[in-house]
């Protein structure tokens, strides 16, 4: 079992070998998907809405979406390593 606690409370999804884990406090964290040990691969700080966000982050296409409230922000995650804003 892991005891690192990541983002902290939050949602996550998983997509190619990867969670992403959203924190209420906007921190998004990206870990291999490994039950032997915590492999955290990156991490950024979100624009911040004001409140806490609880939707889970999705996976489509190369594309990470995530929501908060009342914006829908999305990533484009399909070169390895990079994490480009696409449109907010």
């Amino acid at each position: 079992a892991w005891k690192n606690r990541s983002v902290g409370k939050g949602s996550l999804t998983y997509a190619d070998g990867h969670l992403y884990c959203l924190g209420e406090k906007q921190v998004l964290g990206l870990v291999e998907a490994n039950p032997k040990e915590y492999v955290e691969k990156g991490r950024i700080e979100l624009p911040e809405s004001g409140r806490p966000s609880w939707a889970h982050p999705v996976v489509a296409q190369g594309r990470l979406f995530i929501r908060d409230q009342g914006t829908l922000t999305c990533y484009d995650i399909a070169e390895p390593g990079t994490l480009a804003s696409v449109g907010r």
